[in-house]
């Protein structure tokens, strides 16, 4: 795997990982006391957890059940629905591959269309959350 796919892999991932936990703590931060925003910054900014759609879903049902469920709606609503989940997931899978120690084969070319329906999954939090 070229330095370039692997630089690309590791900051597309940790990109839609920063993404997920910031969309949702800066909603839930926003006029909140400074303990509430505390504890965003520890539990969920600088936590470290895979951006996986499982996990995206869980962060929400642990704040608002409704999140979670307008989420899972919009993303299974979307015309690309199983290209969006099938590419985040293969972002995580080929990032923890390569973190663990494995030799992954994936090109730059499937890092930018794992990143690009990665992030039209973090548009459709933008909206849930927004």
């Amino acid at each position: 795997m070229p330095y370039l796919s692997k630089y690309g892999l590791i900051k597309a991932c940790g990109t839609i990982e920063q993404a997920f936990k910031s969309l949702v703590a800066d909603r839930c931060s926003y006029r909140a006391r400074a303990q509430i925003k505390n504890y965003l910054t520890k539990m969920v900014r600088n936590s470290s957890s895979n951006p996986s759609f499982g996990n995206i879903c869980k962060l929400l049902k642990s704040f608002d059940s409704s999140w979670n469920a307008a989420f899972k709606d919009a993303v299974n609503n979307h015309a690309s629905s199983n290209s969006l989940k099938t590419s985040l997931q293969s972002l995580v899978d080929t990032r923890n591959e390569f973190a663990h120690g494995g030799n992954p084969r994936v090109s730059i070319g499937d890092v930018r269309r794992y990143f690009h329906d990665a992030r039209a999954v973090i548009e459709e939090l933008d909206w849930v959350v927004g």
